[in-house]
């Protein structure tokens, strides 16, 4: 379960700043007459312009690196390392064999990547393969002993952590000991449990909210979101109870509310925020901006008024939805954007961001 409170508190402070790049991003396109309306509320879905290769805050993709601690372990775009690079915090197995007393110990790779070996002492090993590490100590002992037998092992990888928040079957840290892949990597954690909430599921890489679809991956089989990890990642699976939904503008109370076990609907979660104010709120045309991963959203109205009368039915609303009920008629999406943004950054945080960066498109 999410025991580590300090880092959700974090994830949130950073999908919140995702949320307001994602929709400072809306552009003039995204205009009512662009609204589809399916019998019940009008919606458009948008999609973030993913650049190929998904370079940058994207985090990698297909052409993705086996990275880590250190601008060693990062190599070329469009090439995967399947070596290891040994880091701190690894303890390596060394044989010189025919040495007394310099056949079959372990030593630890130190913070500065160092490791401390009989006779030639200080040796920097970070960022090499255990094959370099050998040819290395082969040459330096030789200067010791006639054609010295050097072999050398990793007896226990612990340099490359990766991090597992929520609603895993093992969540904590886990260790990659070779060139991983998200789904791989999942499978560390032994999968997901089955209270997990999959769109809301993030890839967070150092300061970005990665624009990885797990829900994709796992539910419709798009390998391409089969990013490589790196170290230091943190893949955040919340649960459904754990989400919220956003109510802001004309209401009474504006604030985020638990989505819970049950299911919120729009009727009853403007209820929770103490109902519209009068006479300013505009239920003809609430919006609502749902986030369906980190790159696939909707853009949704709502008639509020057509339902408070019984001309149609409550609207089932999602965790990590945003309502806004406007103080005056809107014309465009950016007009909404600017009016909810000053709100949004009052709020706490986010759970579920909408990523759709680099523009939008249908």
């Amino acid at each position: 379960m999410l025991s580590d409170f300090s880092s959700i508190r974090a994830l949130k402070r950073l999908s919140l700043g995702l949320v307001i790049l994602a929709l400072a991003s809306c552009t003039d396109a995204l205009d009512h007459s662009r609204l589809v309306d399916d019998g019940v509320v009008s919606r458009m879905t948008v999609v973030g312009r993913t650049p190929e290769g998904f370079d940058g805050p994207h985090c990698g993709g297909t052409r993705a690196v086996y990275g880590g601690k250190g601008d060693h372990l990062i190599r070329a775009r469009g090439e995967v390392d399947l070596r290891y690079k040994v880091g701190p915090g690894d303890d390596l197995r060394f044989n010189i064999f025919g040495e007394e007393g310099m056949d079959g110990f372990t030593a630890r790779v130190d913070a500065e990547g160092y490791v401390q070996l009989p006779i030639i002492e200080n040796t920097r090993v970070a960022g090499m393969t255990t094959r370099q590490i050998q040819t290395e100590l082969k040459q330096a002992y030789t200067v010791e002993f006639n054609d010295p037998w050097v072999t050398v092992e990793l007896a226990k990888a612990e340099s490359h952590p990766i991090y597992f928040l929520g609603e895993f079957r093992k969540p904590g840290v886990k260790y990659l000991e070779f060139a991983t892949e998200l789904i791989e990597a999942l499978a560390l954690a032994e999968g997901l449990e089955e209270d997990a909430y999959l769109p809301g599921a993030r890839l967070i890489r150092g300061s970005s909210v990665c624009t990885v679809d797990l829900a994709a991956l796992l539910k419709n089989g798009d390998f391409r979101q089969n990013v490589w990890m790196r170290s230091g990642d943190v893949i955040f699976a919340p649960s459904r109870e754990d989400m919220r939904v956003y109510v802001l503008g004309a209401v009474e109370s504006p604030g985020g509310y638990a989505f819970g076990a049950e299911k919120r609907t729009m009727l009853e979660t403007l209820a929770l925020a103490g109902g519209p104010k009068e006479p300013s709120a505009q239920l003809q045309e609430v919006r609502v901006i749902r986030s369906l991963s980190t790159t696939r959203g909707e853009l949704i109205v709502v008639d509020v008024a057509a339902m408070l009368v019984g001309d149609k039915l409550d609207f089932p609303l999602r965790p990590g939805d945003v309502v806004y009920v406007p103080h005056t008629p809107l014309g465009t999406w950016n007009q909404a954007v600017a009016e909810i943004l000053p709100s949004l950054q009052l709020i706490g945080g986010i759970l579920t961001p909408i990523a759709l960066l680099d523009g939008l498109r249908e």
